[in-house]
């Protein structure tokens, strides 16, 4: 099922409303692809896994790390895309976080002309920006998606979150939830991933991972984008990440995206010289100084 907005005079209020119920349906089912616990998983395990069901891993290679594996685009998406837009988007509206309803999160994709389906291919959150999104949508009297409340319930059932007085609160605030898709064929309402485009979102969401749980390497980024790169490289980065509605102003998440970019997304369709604008021998002496100055990570450094 697919947000198509205006297809076949199906207004986009309509066809969302339609997608939640076919959705809901599906979650209630007994051959649901939804669990509620986390299977561990090493790098090439959870790269080559391929199911028409969720699955929910425990990467081994670091215990703080979950990683939702999705058999659709749309899945993910009605579970992750708001909250993406919250922490990483510039907001609509407001100058401040906050929830958008699902009237005003479809008005915002059809304004950057995107769908539940390709507003993002991969999506990264701490479970402390979990608490605030969930917070928020009580506070505000948001309806969430069915897929939304249950991750919510992952999360209070595996020991990452609790409510107290009314309110959610972090009991693991620095653990990493990520999600990737399937490799999957072009749909008629979902695009195609390919096994390369699936590498390189898992390796570039693994990276988000990596930045938020191993201090160390986190300040070897931010070292390198206020050291190593020059003013007009920095620059660089700040259009190609504002083309992709990321909010530029947050200076730790751009960091965070610039390392993801330059040394973990091994696929041109989502990063490559020409999109950053720069010569391919230009874009290498930038990865080359990354990987000279020593990563004190276990990530490949292709």
């Amino acid at each position: 099922v697919g947000v198509q907005v205006g297809v076949g005079g199906i207004s986009g209020k309509a066809m969302l409303l339609a997608c939640g119920a076919i959705l809901t349906l599906f979650l209630m089912s007994p051959q649901s692809a939804w669990s509620t616990g986390a299977v561990p998983g090493d790098f090439q395990t959870i790269l080559n896994h391929r199911s028409n069901a969720l699955t929910i891993w425990n990467y081994t290679g670091n215990q703080n790390i979950y990683v939702f594996d999705f058999p659709g685009l749309i899945l993910q998406g009605r579970t992750f895309n708001r909250l993406t837009q919250m922490t990483e988007q510039v907001q609509t509206g407001a100058g401040y976080p906050r929830v958008l309803s699902n009237e005003e999160l479809l008005a915002h994709m059809e304004a950057i002309r995107r769908t539940q389906a390709n507003f993002a291919f991969g999506h990264d959150a701490l479970v402390s920006e979990l608490v605030q999104f969930y917070n928020l949508a009580d506070r505000d009297k948001i309806e969430l998606f069915p897929e939304e409340l249950v991750l919510r319930d992952f999360l209070l059932g595996n020991g990452l979150i609790k409510t107290w007085r009314g309110f959610y609160q972090a009991l693991q605030p620095d653990v990493i939830i990520l999600s990737i898709p399937q490799v999957q064929d072009k749909k008629a309402d979902e695009p195609r991933v390919s096994e390369l485009a699936r590498e390189a979102i898992f390796t570039h969401e693994i990276s988000h991972g990596e930045y938020y749980t191993n201090p160390h390497f986190a300040n070897y980024c931010r070292a390198f984008w206020s050291q190593t790169l020059t003013d007009a490289q920095r620059q660089l980065f700040l259009k190609f990440l504002a083309n992709y509605n990321y909010a530029v102003d947050q200076g730790e998440m751009i960091v965070n995206e610039m390392q993801a970019y330059l040394m973990f997304t091994p696929d041109p369709l989502s990063f490559s010289a020409s999109r950053l604008g720069v010569t391919e021998e230009e874009l290498e002496k930038m990865r080359e100084a990354f990987r000279k100055g020593k990563p004190p990570t276990r990530l490949p450094l292709r």
